[in-house]
């Protein structure tokens, strides 16, 4: 059994309408931090690489 659909509407709303403590926790966020954390797991992801194309 099929079904067919002629025609599908999506009715949204989209605002900006952010609480304080939102944006607070956004704010809180570290983003020297992450950008350090990230470097360091590229580092290992690198490293790791290397090493296994060197022992082939």
């Amino acid at each position: 059994m099929t079904i067919e659909v002629k025609q599908l509407i999506i009715k949204s709303t989209v605002t900006n309408d952010r609480s304080e403590s939102q944006r607070q926790e956004y704010a809180a966020i570290d983003i020297e931090q992450i950008k350090e954390m990230l470097m360091e797991e590229c580092r290992e992801l690198i490293s790791e690489t290397l090493s296994d194309i060197r022992e082939r």
